[in-house]
């Protein structure tokens, strides 16, 4: 059953960002991630949440995406990704 990676990103340093994007690129495709939504344009339609940047990945699995999130080489990316951007991040499983 897939499962979705979703991130609420709101970059303040972006050269720190474009870093983290350099070493946490690669690593989707080794999980066999696929980007669906990456900073586009985000249109808001009711209650408070009201997000600038969303990011949205599907993995085949949600043993897959935890094993992406845990793995080193992802590992390696969070404090660069911690320290350019305010960041939320849920995986949630899909119905199919």
């Amino acid at each position: 059953m897939a499962a979705y990676m979703i991130a609420v990103v709101d970059v303040h340093d972006a050269a720190g960002f474009d870093a983290y994007r350099e070493v946490a690129g690669p690593t989707t495709a080794t999980y066999n991630a696929k980007i669906l939504a990456a900073f586009g344009k985000v249109v808001h339609l009711e209650g408070d949440w009201q997000p600038k940047n969303l990011v949205l990945l599907e993995f085949e699995t949600l043993e897959q995406a935890e094993q992406w999130y845990h793995s080193a080489e992802y590992g390696k990316a969070i404090p660069l990704r911690q320290q350019s951007t305010t960041s939320s991040l849920a995986i949630a499983e899909g119905l199919q």
